[in-house]
């Protein structure tokens, strides 16, 4: 299996069209974790049926009344007061409600930005306690699995995990298909699943910055 998934991305970065954007072109490699590879992880915290996920730990749904709620897990201490209105030292939750949604703009970048609203009246605010929040068990078992094996995988329909690296032919040997393929070789052996190889050509690219599966791969590819 090593050897063909090498071959495959060697031949998928042999036929990359030449550019001079380095970003333009990548090879990605899709991988789709065995069943029972994580099976000790937390189930994942929702508010409830009607809210979507739109960034890590912020979710927002939509209210009969035509106004929306927003829940962010999480919320770092600010120069505002704490719910208990004293000095904010402890990370909070905010369940945010509002007819205005301009209040929700920066939810899917910025999440925490939403306390913005405190003090406006059109705004309803309600402020719990994250230490004892189901949604840290989900995220502490995580930034866990993160600092051990330098990845953290992309949940799937049906229960299932997966994960996408990529190298960008055009840049630089750093990120060349061999550390791609030295990559994937870790993380299925570690692991197990499947993988496949596809070429992709992306017609916005910032060259600015590095795309995240290059930069996690070249993470992957040193542990």
């Amino acid at each position: 299996m090593n050897r063909s998934l090498t071959r495959n991305i060697l031949r998928a970065a042999h036929r990359t069209p030449r550019s001079d954007q380095r970003f333009a072109h990548l090879v990605e490699v899709d991988i789709t974790f065995a069943a029972g590879a994580f099976t000790d992880a937390p189930a994942p915290w929702s508010p409830g049926e009607g809210f979507r996920e739109v960034a890590g730990a912020a979710w927002i749904g939509g209210n009969a009344d035509g106004t929306q709620t927003a829940v962010v897990a999480g919320v770092g201490p600010k120069e505002l007061p704490a719910a208990g209105g004293g000095v904010w030292t402890d990370e909070e939750v905010w369940t945010v409600t509002s007819v205005d949604t301009a209040v929700f703009a920066w939810l899917d970048d910025k999440p925490d930005r939403v306390t913005w609203a405190l003090g406006r009246e059109d705004v309803e605010i309600e402020r719990l306690p994250y230490s004892a929040h189901p949604h840290k068990v989900v995220a502490d078992y995580w930034h866990e699995f993160y600092m051990e094996h330098g990845f953290i995988p992309e949940r799937l329909a049906g229960g299932m995990y997966g994960l996408t690296l990529a190298c960008a032919p055009n840049h630089s040997w750093e990120y060349g298909p061999r550390p791609l393929a030295d990559a994937c070789r870790r993380v299925v052996a570690a692991f197990g699943g499947r993988a496949a190889v596809r070429a992709v050509t992306r017609e916005e690219v910032p060259e600015w910055r590095t795309p995240a599966p290059v930069s996690l791969m070249r993470n992957l590819a040193t542990i």
